[in-house]
């Protein structure tokens, strides 16, 4: 499998129907304005992608994918590209020059791990940086982190991280059962079933950091919770 999907570039957005509805297109392009407004992205920084469930006999699961270097006021439905998770190829792209995210190869690791994952935001949010800059993981201090990252978010030593061996390492890491995953000087990648939920979860753990971070200003040991230890009631929705 090429470990370099955006290398294999193939415009087929105007000559068959999209893998992606416009609905799922737009879905995408609010959520980026979302995380620059949330001041968790700014300039062309971060990335999201949405997976694309499709049966075996139609060559796997795709996912649409924002592009490299597009400032998200500009963004638009139709610049975003979908890339196979089976073979990294890019199925469809738009017709306007660019390129899909440098980070598609860390994405489609990230899915190819974990089949639950719906969607991804990687944000350069600024708490969850100041903790990255000094190799640390983040606990979980506040309900809603514990909730939708459900544990202690750890950090990967820095590396370029553009390739899909990079990738490997980052969904190695964060495992099974966290959703989300630091890296050093480079910020958060956060996953959930969805996109509204994997949003939430750069959300919780970016105001959580800066929780945790006030906190040790005032001095004296944060309470960490336990996802284990918390008694949710069967059927209670997420806030």
């Amino acid at each position: 499998m090429p470990d370099h999907p955006i290398h294999q570039h193939h415009d087929l957005s105007r000559t068959a129907p999209s893998l992606a509805t416009l609905e799922q297109r737009e879905e995408v392009v609010y959520y980026c304005l979302e995380t620059v407004k949330a001041q968790l992205n700014f300039n062309t920084q971060g990335n999201i992608s949405l997976r694309l469930r499709r049966g075996g006999d139609e060559g796997g699961d795709a996912m649409l994918i924002t592009p490299s270097g597009t400032r998200y006021d500009r963004l638009r439905p139709e610049h975003l590209f979908v890339v196979s998770l089976e073979t990294g190829e890019v199925l469809e792209s738009p017709r306007n020059g660019t390129m899909p995210s440098t980070e598609t190869p860390v994405h489609v690791e990230h899915y190819r791990r974990r089949p639950d994952v719906g969607a991804i935001v990687h944000t350069e949010s600024t708490h969850v940086n100041a903790f990255g800059i000094l190799g640390e993981g983040i606990d979980p201090v506040l309900l809603n982190m514990i909730l939708y990252a459900r544990g202690r978010v750890p950090c990967m030593p820095f590396e370029f991280s553009t390739q899909a061996d990079f990738g490997r390492r980052s969904a190695e890491l964060m495992g099974e059962d966290v959703n989300a995953v630091i890296w050093a000087n480079h910020g958060l990648l956060a996953v959930h079933v969805d996109l509204p939920c994997a949003y939430r979860v750069a959300c919780a753990v970016e105001e959580n950091a800066k929780v945790l971070l006030a906190s040790r200003a005032l001095g004296g040991t944060p309470r960490v919770l336990d996802l284990a230890a918390i008694d949710i009631p069967e059927g209670a929705p997420l806030p």
